[in-house]
């Protein structure tokens, strides 16, 4: 079996087909690392549609402004654009307050 994301990049406007096995995945690998590293939370970042299983995965997800609006539906928030540094700019503002 295979998992297969058809999109349309979202900056060049290039067409994308993402043919991978079906346990290869951005979700399987943050459960993976997450049971490495015994993480009591995963936060993830994308702007994708392959992203998507990626946020399923993740316990709070955040799509840049200019983010596939599919993914946005799953995401925690939306954050803003890449263009604009949002996940800097999230990272800057939630770092301290969630090691303390």
């Amino acid at each position: 079996m295979y998992h297969c994301v058809y999109q349309i990049d979202i900056y060049s406007g290039a067409q994308w087909l993402e043919i991978i096995p079906e346990n290869v995945s951005k979700a399987n690998a943050v459960k993976r690392l997450k049971a490495l590293m015994h993480c009591e939370r995963v936060i993830a970042f994308g702007d994708g549609k392959n992203d998507i299983d990626l946020f399923l995965a993740a316990d709070e997800s955040y799509a840049v402004e200019n983010a596939d609006e599919e993914l946005k539906t799953y995401a925690s928030a939306v954050i803003p654009s890449n263009d604009a540094d949002g996940v800097a700019q999230w990272l800057e503002q939630n770092y301290q307050e969630r090691i303390t």
